[in-house]
């Protein structure tokens, strides 16, 4: 039960941070550059495949631009893998999460900014339109306005990662 618990705790932290969406971008990065029979990436094509995953983190995450690592290290990292034939997803993407982590700290920071300061308004808001409907005015009157704030709050943070009508790519 607990592991199950702290399962479902890891999958939404990594969620909230932007890991999983760039799990995801890794993934699809990968399989458009890979070889289809070695299923490895090419030496050479690492910094292009680099520049594209962070293109698509640029896209999709929401704060500051953020920069891929310069070709130096990039170039480094290619001289390591030298002795390969190419480079697995696995060693991919771990490399990618290594170089975007302190960007993902960002990104959480930016959402629930967001959601800090957004909610009070539209706690505000939600309980005046609310006093104006005729049978529900008196319950919303109860309802201590911090309260409706905290569920906003959270109701934006989770509402962040939603795309409607479109999928991510």
């Amino acid at each position: 039960m607990s592991s199950s618990k702290s399962n479902f705790f890891s999958r939404a932290w990594n969620r909230a941070r932007g890991k999983s969406d760039v799990e995801r971008i890794c993934k699809k990065v990968f399989d458009d550059l890979a070889d289809k029979d070695t299923e490895l990436l090419d030496i050479n094509s690492l910094h292009v495949a680099t520049l594209m995953v962070y293109n698509s983190i640029n896209k999709q995450l929401i704060g500051p631009h953020k920069d891929p690592p310069c070709f130096e290290i990039v170039a480094e990292k290619m001289e390591e893998y030298r002795a390969k034939k190419g480079i697995a997803f696995t060693e991919f993407q771990e490399l990618i999460l290594r170089w975007v982590e302190k960007d993902l700290r960002l990104v959480l920071v930016n959402k629930a900014a967001l959601a800090v300061l957004g909610a009070p308004l539209l706690a505000v808001t939600a309980k005046n339109a609310g006093r104006r409907v005729p049978r529900v005015g008196d319950a919303v009157e109860k309802v201590p306005t911090p309260l409706v704030a905290a569920v906003f709050s959270v109701g934006l943070l989770l509402l962040q990662d939603v795309r409607v009508g479109r999928q991510r790519e």
